[in-house]
């Protein structure tokens, strides 16, 4: 019977403790993200009411963490492709099916709940074409088109609610897993093209998008009135923040300040500093998330690319919300992860930190062509293939 060589006890200590340590800095961002929707919502008719229910995502959320986090890597590589059916299935019936809020049919109306289902589609795309591409060592134009064409499907199921952003960030996570595999400039080009084109036959479809494009050339205009209000409420904020837990211009005059417009609220009530360290925060997770992957060991590059595209990912999410916010481009809804209020999104980071922190074990293999010995320090090959003596 093979046996491995038996693991340090500290080791199997480290490993145990490892996911607990980061499902509590989880348990500390999700707390500080309930005051900033709090401080947003101050002066609302019931301000405690997306806070008391972002606290009831909250615990499911960090089970979803640990559970997804003990659960093998090579379980995730057999359900990948279900996943992302199941995820298409979602997204369409969705359309037909969903309920409608802020002009976006994309949601699934459960009775107590609302569940939006391009947040988890998102994770199971990324793990897709994570899978698709460990194995190989190079980008060829017939593993390109299998990477598109499912890319393609997501992004314009989700543009069809009509949700730009979220169907932007599919196209960003097809373009950044591509990238980490090499992919040969024709290839890059003709994908930046394809975005494109998506983006202009969107905007020629959705007038409220064009309306947005123009208030941001032309800030005097009134279409610019969502933009004035990001510089308002920032401009409250000054340096240190203006009365934390009472957001007066985020609470009052900024649209949806508990989600897509979360960070402005956060620099009024925090000032330049607290938004200072909202950026430093997610920089460091995308940090951590590129260390856990650099550790990771084997041929097939999947669990390394899903752990870097993770960080990535929330990173580059975080990024466009508060660019948004800073008017740096056009409005668009994307909320800011693990703070912004929306119990779909939270499940989604978690479920996506998970499978990352199950990628990152050091104790399973890609491939095991040597059994370790159990007694003394030269590993041997498996008995049943040595020739007989």
């Amino acid at each position: 019977m093979n046996r491995e060589l038996p693991m340090p006890q500290d080791y199997h200590k480290s490993q145990r403790l490892f996911p607990f340590g980061t499902a509590l800095l989880l348990i500390v961002a999700g707390l500080l993200g309930c005051l900033a929707i709090y401080s947003s919502r101050a002066f609302a008719e019931k301000p405690q009411l997306f806070v008391f229910r972002q606290l009831l995502w909250l615990g499911p959320g960090i089970a979803i963490f640990l559970i997804s986090a003990a659960v093998p890597f090579r379980c995730y590589r057999k359900i990948a492709g279900f996943g992302l059916l199941l995820s298409l299935a979602a997204l369409t019936v969705v359309l037909f099916t969903g309920h409608t809020i802020n002009g976006m049919r994309g949601w699934f109306d459960l009775g107590f709940c609302n569940l939006q289902p391009s947040e988890p589609a998102k994770t199971f795309f990324l793990l897709y074409l994570c899978v698709q591409c460990g194995p190989c060592k190079k980008m060829t134009s017939g593993m390109w088109i299998r990477l598109f064409l499912p890319g393609v499907l997501t992004a314009g199921l989700v543009m069809a609610e009509p949700d730009y952003g979220g169907g932007a960030m599919f196209f960003l996570i097809f373009l950044l897993v591509i990238l980490l595999n090499g992919v040969k400039l024709q290839h890059l080009l003709l994908t930046a093209g394809l975005m494109l084109l998506g983006s202009l036959v969107f905007l020629l479809m959705n007038e409220y998008a064009m309306f947005r494009i123009l208030g941001f050339f032309n800030p005097e205009s009134d279409a610019a009135w969502h933009i004035r209000q990001f510089q308002y409420t920032m401009a409250h904020g000054g340096w240190t923040g203006a009365d934390w837990g009472a957001a007066l211009w985020s609470g009052t005059f900024l649209p949806l300040p508990h989600t897509d417009s979360l960070y402005a609220s956060i620099v009024e009530s925090t000032g330049f500093l607290g938004g200072s360290l909202v950026i430093g925060g997610f920089l460091a997770m995308s940090y951590a998330f590129c260390y856990l992957s650099w550790k990771v060991k084997g041929d097939n590059n999947d669990r390394r690319f899903f752990i870097f595209s993770a960080g990535a990912l929330y990173l580059i999410q975080a990024l466009i919300h508060i660019s948004v916010n800073c008017v740096l481009i056009p409005p668009t809804g994307i909320p800011l992860p693990i703070l912004s209020y929306g119990g779909s999104s939270l499940l989604s980071v978690m479920l996506t930190f998970g499978i990352a922190f199950s990628a990152a074990r050091a104790k399973e293999p890609d491939r095991l062509d040597t059994v370790p010995q159990t007694i003394g320090a030269e590993p041997h090959t498996d008995p049943a293939k040595s020739p007989p003596r």
